[in-house]
């Protein structure tokens, strides 16, 4: 919808322009307006206010892609954030007939979109706030993910470390060294949530087993942000690198009115 706003605003002002050059010029404000929500409005919440380093433009020895630590393991904190329901809104703010939807009702299942329309559920994921940043996930995400709706299904606690060992990311007390922070050496380490140690004593022999997504979900929040400081520095190192080694960042794109807005 934003993309095609702005191809409204564009073709207005530029009737010569043909589609393509519409679709492009569409495109690459939406990616830029992308690009400012993130850094400016969604990594200083969870990373804390001055975590990533200043832009200083585009630096071609940089390279921007995905750490698999990254996206096996760091940026998967947001499973512990997930609601069991999703709020249905009208136009007025007021929940329709028959309340929110069950997440678990909700994989997979287009059914009650087709029947509501987009607008409720934009709308109620748009109200909601996601819940606190833990090592714990809803019963719908451990139990039902992926199957019929209603009907059960696998556990994705348990696919996010299976997934973890799959791609051979290191263990959490390995990442952590690699990433310059001191190893844990107990499950007494102040780091920890209040009771995650012991609950991470009960599965795990050595705290030098303990997976990358388990133990970075158990450490408390770190520089101002949401998670700890595992988590941190893997997120900083990877959106550090992936805006600096982008030559279509959109401060190395704009200047000006146009950066301004």
């Amino acid at each position: 919808r934003e993309h095609n706003r702005i191809a409204d605003e564009l073709a207005a002002k530029n009737p010569q322009w043909g589609d393509e050059q519409l679709y492009q010029a569409a495109r690459e404000k939406v990616i830029a307006e992308i690009e400012v929500i993130t850094y400016q409005e969604f990594l200083p919440i969870l990373l804390g206010s001055d975590a990533l380093p200043q832009y200083s433009g585009y630096d071609a020895s940089v390279d921007p892609r995905i750490s698999s630590s990254f996206a096996s393991a760091a940026f998967r904190f947001g499973h512990s954030m997930v609601s069991p329901e999703i709020r249905r809104l009208d136009a007025n703010g007021q929940s329709l007939a028959g309340g929110p939807l069950e997440i678990k009702d909700a994989f997979f299942n287009s059914t009650p979109i087709s029947q509501d329309g987009i607008d409720p559920y934009l709308r109620g994921l748009a109200s909601h706030e996601a819940q606190e940043l833990d090592e714990q996930i809803i019963d719908p995400l451990r139990n039902m993910l992926f199957g019929a709706p209603g009907a059960g299904g696998l556990d994705l606690a348990a696919l996010n470390i299976q997934r973890g060992r799959d791609h051979g990311i290191p263990s959490w007390n390995d990442a952590r060294e690699a990433l310059g922070l001191p190893r844990i050496e107990s499950f007494d380490d102040p780091s920890l949530r209040d009771g995650a140690g012991a609950k991470l004593a009960e599965v795990y022999s050595s705290v030098d087993d303990v997976d990358l997504w388990v133990g970075g979900l158990s450490e408390k929040a770190a520089g101002g942000g949401l998670v700890g400081e595992t988590f941190r520095a893997i997120l900083v190192d990877q959106f550090t690198r992936t805006r600096d080694g982008d030559r279509y960042w959109y401060q190395n794109q704009y200047s000006g009115a146009a950066l301004r807005e």
